[in-house]
């Protein structure tokens, strides 16, 4: 239950992470994909931090039933963003997926971590969070390392994945 429930706020995690980088810097990535309308990239861009947000503040709560409907909410965020990540895999080929930054590519890797979150916190939301609200904070910095962990594999894989030319 631990890491199920500690992998669905690292995605949540992410998704704020994300958002609020979209926020930052606008929607140049996701316009230069040419998939989706402009009103559904202005969505996206609101609909990421606001929903894992959502999951987090959920959780913190404690209430179980607010957290099973944010939760799902998060997963199903997390299914639509596999779905476009497949797409514009097959669509743009290897192009910047705009998540966290403007440099890593959409991967197989990538999706598949994508999946990996909407599985955990479709599975974990109908979990009962922990009683005391210290057990609960003291999730959040694990999550936050499992965020980092995933965003350093996918940056790692994307550097040695690469082939790179050779001199001769």
């Amino acid at each position: 239950m631990t890491l199920l429930t500690d992998l669905a706020l690292a995605g949540a995690v992410l998704l704020v992470v994300a958002g609020v980088r979209h926020l930052a810097r606008g929607d140049r990535t996701l316009r230069g994909h040419g998939l989706l309308p402009p009103w559904m990239i202005r969505v996206a861009v609101l609909a990421d931090p606001l929903i894992g947000l959502a999951a987090i503040t959920a959780w913190l709560a404690g209430d179980q039933t607010v957290t099973r409907y944010a939760w799902l909410a998060a997963a199903t965020w997390h299914a639509a963003l596999a779905a476009y990540l497949t797409v514009l895999l097959r669509e743009r080929g290897r192009v910047p997926c705009g998540c966290l930054d403007t440099t890593t590519l959409v991967s197989p890797l990538k999706i598949a971590i994508t999946v990996a979150f909407f599985a955990a916190t479709a599975a974990a939301s109908p979990l009962h969070p922990p009683p005391d609200l210290l057990t609960r904070l003291l999730h959040l910095p694990l999550a936050a390392f499992a965020a980092l962990l995933t965003t350093v594999a996918t940056k790692t894989a994307a550097l040695t994945g690469t082939p790179r030319p050779r001199n001769r």
